[in-house]
């Protein structure tokens, strides 16, 4: 059984790390991003099934990439927090 492979995003690099030491054993962690720019280049080009973000961002928030990538067709599950 494949894993899923997940995106994270969180400009707090303690919260980033423990969320991604959380996610590795049972995930495929395809890439760590701290701001919301970043995260639109990196879901658009990792094409993640699961994008964990942080609301508040800096440079564009977590809701305003789900809406991007939302509107330009993408199909990650996207969870904010």
């Amino acid at each position: 059984m494949n894993k899923a492979r997940v995106l994270l995003a969180d400009d707090n690099l303690v919260v980033a790390k423990a969320l991604a030491e959380l996610l590795e054993d049972e995930f495929e962690l395809v890439g760590v991003v701290h701001d919301g720019c970043a995260l639109l280049k990196a879901a658009q080009e990792l094409r993640p099934d699961v994008i964990v973000t942080d609301i508040s961002m800096p440079r564009m928030s977590g809701l305003e990439v789900a809406r991007q990538l939302k509107k330009n067709g993408a199909s990650a599950k996207i969870i904010l927090c």
